[in-house]
């Protein structure tokens, strides 16, 4: 059976059959024992009241809280009884009301396509833990199918979305020179920036991890000044978790610092706390049709209607993206040929087109 997650449940209702004679057991409310477990945490008192509702049929009333789990594992007894258990799958959530578009797929939509396509017109109280997790097993490889597309004629390299490539910040700290980036850090995209409110002109440069542990090593460690050099290496992990990345400054900060910088991020499961995947509205029905294709090859073993689907829907999908991150122009020309008052030096400080040269950096005192 499947609730809503984190959604008060008003009369759940299990039978009582007394353990001798077998038959129903009636007026024996005040003597049932009501119990909970959530997500096989450790068991406690259900707080509602026990209602008879007759012919040996009871009820309670199961409050948001103890809604509020992926498992629900409910247990009723009474000393004339035979014990009755319930293990609910609590689906959606009220959480994912949230900010996004109304338009914008999200795990319970998912599951609602997938779920009239792959199991008929049964609603999704109807669906059993199973098959909730055979849909959750179809979304997530439907949602990698999507996010890494395959080649194509136009993108034989495959391609890779915008917003997988955010930009984020990071505070650092004075003294501290190494920070474990966050969980969904697959790579860093170019050079790290500083905050204006830090007044530094040039950016991080980003080197090799044996370089600033070289500089490290040669006893330039008590240097502390804002960073110059950045690098990122991988963490030992035992595979208890994922893979985790570390940032390296050479030197350590004098003070805190702001620094801005773009990296691949890598995408997780869908869950009731976190129900969107990335794109938005924007790309909801190729995210769909690609759900929708691993379904049917899954169902008849061989691609169908859906997988054409989602062919045309990525195309469009990578055309829109393409189109709403493509720069109208390359940057300011900075030769002064449109009557601006700078000097080309000038300029080229202000945009960032600085020369720099095995470290060092070169600009024309003579432009």
């Amino acid at each position: 059976m499947s609730f809503i997650r984190a959604e008060a449940v008003t009369g759940f209702t299990f039978g009582l059959v007394n353990k001798t004679s077998g038959a129903a057991l009636t007026g024996a409310a005040a003597g049932v024992g009501k119990y909970i477990t959530k997500d096989g945490g450790t068991q406690a008192s259900i707080a509602g009241s026990i209602a008879e509702e007759g012919n040996g049929q009871y009820s309670v009333n199961l409050t948001a809280a103890e809604m509020t789990a992926t498992v629900v594992g409910l247990l009723f007894t009474h000393s004339d009884a035979i014990p009755v258990q319930f293990t609910i799958r609590t689906t959606g959530s009220p959480a994912e009301t949230g900010t996004e578009s109304t338009l914008s797929m999200n795990l319970t939509s998912l599951r609602k396509e997938l779920g009239w396509f792959w199991l008929g017109e049964r609603t999704a109280g109807n669906w059993t833990a199973d098959e909730i997790t055979q849909l959750d097993d179809m979304i997530a490889s439907g949602l990698r199918n999507f996010y890494h597309p395959p080649p194509t004629q136009n993108t034989p390299k495959g391609y890779k979305w915008s917003f997988m490539e955010p930009t984020t910040t990071l505070s650092l700290v004075a003294n501290t020179a190494d920070y474990t980036l966050t969980a969904n850090f697959g790579g860093l995209i170019g050079e790290m920036t500083y905050s204006a409110d830090d007044n530094r002109w040039f950016p991080i440069e980003t080197t090799g991890e044996h370089r600033i542990r070289t500089l490290r090593q040669r006893d330039y460690s008590s240097i502390s000044s804002d960073p110059k050099l950045a690098a990122v290496r991988p963490i030992s992990s035992s595979g208890s978790n994922g893979q985790r990345f570390q940032l390296m400054l050479y030197p350590k900060p004098d003070k805190a610092y702001t620094i801005s910088y773009r990296y691949h991020a890598l995408p997780n499961q869908l869950t009731a706390a976190n129900p969107y995947p990335m794109g938005g509205a924007a790309h909801a029905e190729t995210i769909l049709e690609s759900c929708l294709a691993v379904a049917e090859s899954r169902m008849d073993n061989n691609a169908g209607i859906h997988a054409a689907a989602f062919q045309q829907r990525l195309a469009a999908s990578i055309a829109f993206d393409t189109q709403m991150h493509t720069p109208e122009h390359m940057g300011y020309n900075g030769d002064g040929s449109d009557g601006g008052a700078w000097s080309e030096q000038a300029n080229r400080y202000m945009n960032g087109d600085i020369v720099r040269y095995n470290g060092s950096f070169f600009t024309d005192v003579n432009p």
